[in-house]
């Protein structure tokens, strides 16, 4: 009973240490380039010849820093801000799937040569096992083809990179954007994008000269806008209003979703150390309690990549409203299958 208390423990120490950076989504500090962002454009300009600071700067994260200066000033800044993200997030999901696998070791270990009405359980644990050893090698291989893509945009070799990100990667932060997911814009901030600046170009229109009123997640943005000008610049401004309604609406339902994560983790850990207790007064086994740690981990994984998505669809939406990559490129990101839904199928309810 001592050796099992102490193997548990161990295993508690080691579910501590990759929780410690695992923290509320939703982050209430704000940036000085967050700060700014849906401000007067005018006011905008001032500041950013005061302050000058890229779209990224946001996610103050020094190690994205260095692989942007690594790049050298090329055009795939939303890329690597969206590779960085998703091998944070892939490391990290690693690190609680071999937690996982772990606990299943240790379940089907007590077991062994147990006399049980039935062999279900143990095969369950054989069918969890296999199942966990699977994800694991499919996450090892997405976290290389993330390494080898900053390596070629960095212009380094892989093992340089994977030097360059080692004390990083051990960190669990996973990169936050430092500012409240707004409700609404203003139209102004449609000025700032490449695409209307060049129709304004084409059709002689005044890009700063933006109709009254404000973007909404949550209203009709199909509505004709009313403008001086040809036709065909209108209709560039309300593709491009609708684009930033679409980004802002998904910003807002990730932020949603990864709230809603983190107050499951809440709970499952307050859970998780309930049954602690129960295992010390003898009221459950420590099979039982490395089924409740499984829990846990599950939750903590869906969390991880809960707050990916969200940050990924900040580097959208800052694309989106012209702070970031091109809207071309964002609209590429948008499609690229870089978090992938945590399955619920390495543990049965």
């Amino acid at each position: 009973m001592k050796r099992s208390r102490i193997l548990a423990a161990a295993m508690c120490g080691t579910l501590a240490i990759a929780c410690a950076g695992t923290s509320i989504a939703m982050v209430r500090s704000t940036s000085v380039l967050a700060a700014g962002m849906f401000i007067d454009r005018g006011e905008a300009r001032t500041r950013a010849r005061m302050e000058p600071q890229s779209w990224w700067a946001g996610f103050e994260d020094p190690a994205m820093d260095r692989l942007m200066a690594a790049s050298r000033g090329g055009n795939a800044e939303a890329g690597i801000a969206a590779a960085y993200i998703a091998l944070k997030v892939k490391t990290l999901e690693l690190v609680y799937l071999e937690n996982t696998r772990a606990a299943v070791s240790r379940q089907a270990a007590l077991i062994k040569n147990s006399a049980l009405p039935h062999d279900d359980f143990a095969k369950q644990l054989a069918q969890r096992q296999a199942a966990a050893q699977s994800a694991i090698e499919k996450l090892q291989a997405q976290r290389a083809s993330y390494i080898a893509y900053l390596a070629r945009q960095c212009r380094t070799s892989e093992a340089a990179l994977e030097e360059m990100l080692a004390d990083v990667l051990q960190n669990k932060q996973l990169p936050r954007f430092a500012a409240d997911v707004p409700r609404e814009l203003p139209m102004a901030v449609l000025a700032n994008r490449s695409d209307i600046n060049l129709a304004a170009a084409l059709y002689g229109a005044d890009p700063s000269a933006m109709p009254e009123g404000t973007i909404d997640a949550e209203a009709d943005e199909t509505r004709d806008i009313e403008m001086p000008g040809k036709p065909l610049y209108a209709h560039a401004v309300a593709q491009a209003r609708e684009q930033v309604a679409e980004a802002l609406q998904r910003l807002r339902m990730q932020s949603d979703i990864a709230n809603a994560a983190y107050a499951r983790v809440v709970n499952a850990r307050e859970a998780f150390e309930a049954s602690k207790l129960r295992r010390d007064r003898g009221e459950i086994s420590e099979v039982q309690l490395m089924e409740d740690y499984q829990g846990l981990l599950l939750d903590l994984h869906v969390l991880a990549a809960a707050n990916g998505e969200l940050a990924l669809a900040w580097v959208v939406f800052m694309g989106s409203i012209g702070s970031g990559a091109s809207i071309d490129t964002v609209a590429d990101l948008q499609q690229m299958p870089l978090l992938h839904k945590v399955s619920r199928k390495l543990r049965n309810p």
